[in-house]
């Protein structure tokens, strides 16, 4: 049975449940907050820069939604601590951790400095390590939770021209599997998300040119968008995977059926 609210049904898959979404200004976090809150999630989003997440937080409330954003800096941990006091203060729980944030290194290895090979592991693999730390204690006293750790189709396949991004994904994949099998028997489930190339406003402006590279590898005559992703982060959350965990839900169109 689903309940209208002002211009959308939430159709309850998520009804009640705590969902932090980590750079949720991103079009991955804004389609995910969006999705999750017309399944009655309860939605906090969380990012570097708070008014860029205004809209998003604004459009799921004036649709009958709950949701609200907090500044974090996810490669600290003191950060981490404050956004979860915030939210527990405010919720009482968390449920799901969707661990959204990072970034792309176009650099192969040996054009990599110290610095950029720093940059990618704070953002990409010290914040996903920080928030597991974090929200775990949390969730063993609530008697479980989801968690879903945004990997990369290129984690599994590799990426020729960008080698230590593919290392880092890859790495998420396999922090992904350890923490479902260390925390199975808390009710804890562990996913991560694998998605192909995705149209954002920058591939927008780019895919009459990626277009033919893209034709090589998949059949799809056209990208995925945020949804696409966001509908499997919404799917690994809620109770109809409460046998789910361990995962790597491949979301990329057939590139990988080659």
């Amino acid at each position: 049975m689903s309940v209208h609210y002002s211009g959308f049904f939430i159709m309850n898959r998520l009804s009640g449940k705590v969902m932090l979404i980590t750079d949720g200004q991103s079009s991955l976090g804004a389609a995910t907050a969006k999705l999750a809150a017309k399944e009655g999630a309860i939605v906090v989003c969380t990012g570097k820069y708070v008014e860029k997440m205004a809209a998003i937080i604004s459009t799921i409330i004036e649709t009958g939604g709950i949701a609200t954003a907090f500044k974090h800096d996810v490669r600290s941990v003191l950060s981490w601590r404050k956004v979860l006091a915030e939210t527990i203060k405010k919720y009482g729980k968390i449920d799901i951790l969707v661990n959204n944030a990072g970034i792309s290194s176009p650099k192969i290895i040996l054009d990599l400095s110290v610095k950029d090979w720093e940059k990618i592991q704070e953002i990409d693999l010290n914040s996903l390590t920080y928030g597991l730390k974090e929200v775990i204690p949390l969730m063993i006293k609530n008697n479980g939770g989801s968690i879903i750790n945004v990997s990369s189709l290129q984690g599994l396949v590799g990426l020729s021209d960008s080698n230590p991004y593919v290392a880092a994904k890859d790495v998420i994949r396999s922090l992904s599997l350890d923490a479902a099998f260390e925390y199975a028997e808390h009710n804890i489930r562990v996913n991560s998300i694998c998605p192909g190339t995705i149209e954002t406003p920058l591939i927008e402006t780019t895919f009459p040119t990626i277009s033919p590279y893209y034709k090589k590898s998949v059949q799809f005559p056209y990208l995925g968008k945020s949804e696409d992703i966001a509908n499997g982060i919404i799917y690994l959350a809620c109770d109809e995977a409460s046998f789910v965990t361990g995962a790597e839900l491949v979301i990329n169109g057939d590139r990988v059926a080659l």
